[in-house]
């Protein structure tokens, strides 16, 4: 279907010319009307408009002025046919000369005159189409674009981009924001800030998880949260708030296991359309925590009892014991919802400590080993250089 523009000053005559042919039947929708070209450019701005239908002479901006616009800003994409009164012929000579398709006597047109003029119209479009290569957007530009969707003030005027046209959205969206936790792996959070080829990956593996087994789209803001717009159903129909809930919980342990990285997640609910997106993204912004954590309260306790016992011999049984749950429980709750199993997490804070005492005091490997309660110093070296990539002694030294 192809977007009518009709610009006229007569609204007698734009009413006229809208019920004097059936426009459905020769493929053409009457998507918008002007009253002059001010209001045309204004459309022409907002809409997808393939053909123009315009009076030669109106107040302000007239038919010619809109023909240069329309030839400027848009080439040949859009077909122009002006409406003239007898005595505008002298006029009809520069429409010619701006590209005009036809220019129909207002007073004496009928609907076999319109029709033929929309046909040639249409037939310089298809072959125009057919000509013109598909526009190629590099990922940047897509992924802004999608950005854009994001807030009511930025949101496009226009669907652009095919994805969205696909149908996979017909029954609804729903949007999941992700972002690597603030206290689990601090190296990588680190990492993704000044390597953006690091967050890229994890942006990459979350696509290619989600497109098998859901469908959807997607991108990021600004190198810091990943953006899911998902359909409302899954491929095999699964829609419901716990298999969602389900589905990314498996997703986070798959990030987790194959890049290292951790990862939170807040999703929004159901939406009917695409209009509905930046209250969605509202939604999802403001179910995320302050601190951007989501531990549950045995966690809590387990995480505060490493604060307060970090240079003691920590175990998951103590821990356990003091909260008091089953380790078994408390080691699988704390994989999943920090991302990284207790012992990691344990170790992963005495290198922390002992980085700080490397570089802020004179003491020794051994006796820094010692502090942590580590009775053998060269298992408690080794572990340094897993996290770190170098030795207690090059950390020190660099």
């Amino acid at each position: 279907m192809w977007n009518l523009l009709v610009v006229e000053d007569e609204a007698i005559v734009r009413m006229g010319l809208r019920y004097m042919v059936d426009w459905e039947a020769q493929g053409v929708c009457w998507k918008a009307e002007a009253s002059n070209g001010e209001e045309a450019v204004k459309v022409l701005e907002a809409e997808d408009i393939h053909i123009v239908m315009t009076d030669i002479r109106m107040p302000g901006m007239d038919g010619l002025d809109l023909g240069r616009y329309i030839r400027e800003k848009h080439g040949g994409h859009i077909q122009v046919i002006y409406l003239s009164s007898y005595d505008d012929f002298p006029y009809v000579k520069e429409a010619i000369r701006l590209g005009a398709l036809d220019y129909l006597h207002k007073p004496t047109m009928d609907e076999k005159e319109v029709t033929a003029a929309l046909r040639k119209a249409i037939q310089l479009l298809e072959q125009s189409t057919a000509r013109a290569p598909e526009r190629k957007w590099s990922e940047d530009e897509r992924n802004d674009w999608f950005v854009s969707l994001l807030d009511a003030y930025t949101y496009p005027q226009k669907m652009l981009l095919p994805e969205l046209a696909e149908g996979q959205f017909n029954e609804g969206l729903w949007i999941t924001a992700m972002r690597l936790r603030d206290d689990a792996a601090d190296h990588m959070a680190a990492a993704s800030a000044r390597d953006h080829l690091k967050f890229m990956s994890i942006r990459y593996l979350i696509d290619e998880y989600v497109a098998r087994d859901w469908g959807g789209i997607v991108f990021h803001r600004n190198h810091r949260e990943i953006l899911w717009l998902a359909p409302a159903k899954s491929k095999e129909g699964l829609e419901d708030h716990q298999s969602k809930e389900q589905y990314l919980d498996r997703l986070r342990s798959k990030v987790f296991e194959l890049l290292n990285a951790s990862i939170i997640y807040s999703c929004s609910s159901v939406y009917d359309d695409f209009r509905q997106i930046p209250e969605a993204y509202l939604e999802v912004e403001l179910k995320f925590p302050v601190n951007q954590q989501s531990d549950s309260l045995h966690v809590r306790l387990a995480k505060e009892y490493v604060d307060n016992h970090l240079l003691e011999d920590i175990t998951l049984m103590k821990v356990a014991e003091s909260i008091p749950i089953s380790s078994s429980y408390l080691s699988r709750i704390f994989l999943k919802e920090v991302g990284e199993s207790f012992s990691d997490y344990v170790i992963r804070n005495k290198v922390i400590y002992a980085q700080k005492l490397l570089r802020e005091t004179n003491k020794k490997i051994y006796e820094i080993s010692e502090i942590l309660s580590y009775t053998n110093p060269h298992y408690f070296s080794k572990l340094f250089k897993e996290r770190t990539g170098m030795t207690p002694l090059e950390y020190r030294n660099r």
